[in-house]
């Protein structure tokens, strides 16, 4: 029998539910695949043709989650290397509709159902900024904010960097330089999420074949180039001196193996006023957005922050 996770059955609300769901796919912003992709893998010329169409002409999935009583604010969520649009996001989606914040959650390119397209930088950048367009297209919308984790949190600093209709955003253990990836770094990470005593006490609300399931549905991802390289092309503490006095949230777990916590001080010190800088005790990369307390801090910061911004 399979197993409904928690993040499955939240985006499934019954007819009583305070808020409602729909999946949207965002106009085309014209993606590409690498030529060096094509080269490297000798891919006849027929073929790549195809695959080049395919992708200018994608439409990357989303889902749309909207408080039944809404004010206009609304955060644009961008998922990590690998992860996907929903996978353990129950909770800060919750927490979010539950200030009235509506969310759009995006596959940014190769994640989740927008595998057709390679993840590259200028792929992610595009991809991005079309789904921030269409975001500002909708009724009603009046107030952006961003939240990025991971990956995730270098595209919405970029995006932010390049876009003042980001009003304030938030990262979670986002990366400004990421430390080799080894064996030994998964078996730590792992080690974390079985022996601290606040990751252990996640069992109180979820099963342990629920949580294998939401891991399971975390994909990969189909990068066209080195998550390593794009992590510095993408200059997290440049964009984020460039955001200059936006309300900016740096959240990341002390116990993070995959992406060390000075990465958020990193960020913390390079940016100016509105700053904070919230480390959660015991969580790691996989556990940072599972703590209710510190993501219901997180959701309070931002919806305070976009109701002091003037409505558009």
């Amino acid at each position: 029998m399979s197993v409904v996770t928690l993040t499955q059955r939240f985006l499934a609300p019954p007819e009583e539910a305070s808020y409602s769901v729909r999946t949207v796919y965002i106009p085309p912003a014209r993606l590409e695949v690498p030529q060096t992709l094509i080269r490297q893998f000798d891919v006849p010329s027929e073929r790549a043709e195809q695959l080049c169409r395919q992708a200018a002409n994608a439409r990357q999935p989303g889902t749309w989650l909207q408080p039944h009583t809404w004010n206009g604010a609304v955060a644009l969520l961008i998922c990590g290397a690998g992860d996907n649009r929903h996978a353990f996001k129950w909770l800060l989606f919750r927490r979010l509709l539950e200030r009235n914040i509506a969310v759009l959650t995006v596959d940014p390119p190769g994640h989740g159902e927008f595998m057709s397209v390679p993840c590259t930088v200028d792929n992610a950048r595009r991809a991005a900024r079309t789904a921030l367009d269409w975001l500002c297209d909708q009724p009603g919308v009046r107030r952006v904010g961003a939240i990025g984790i991971s990956f995730g949190g270098n595209q919405v600093l970029d995006l932010a960097a390049h876009d003042k209709r980001v009003a304030a955003l938030v990262t979670i253990s986002a990366p400004v330089r990421l430390p080799p990836v080894t064996r030994m770094t998964i078996a730590r990470e792992s080690l974390g999420l079985v022996c601290l005593p606040r990751n252990l006490a996640l069992l109180r609300y979820q099963s342990l074949p629920k949580m294998w399931a939401e891991w399971r549905s975390m994909n990969g991802a189909w990068f066209g180039e080195s998550l390593y390289d794009m992590i510095a092309r993408f200059d997290a503490l440049q964009a984020v001196r460039t955001i200059n006095r936006r309300p900016k949230m740096f959240v990341h777990g002390k116990c993070d193996v995959a992406v060390p916590p000075i990465n958020a001080k990193w960020l913390y010190e390079a940016s100016e006023p509105e700053r904070e800088l919230l480390l959660i005790s015991q969580a790691t990369h996989l556990s940072v957005i599972l703590f209710d307390k510190e993501v219901t801090q997180m959701a309070d910061w931002l919806a305070a922050k976009l109701a002091n911004i003037p409505k558009s």
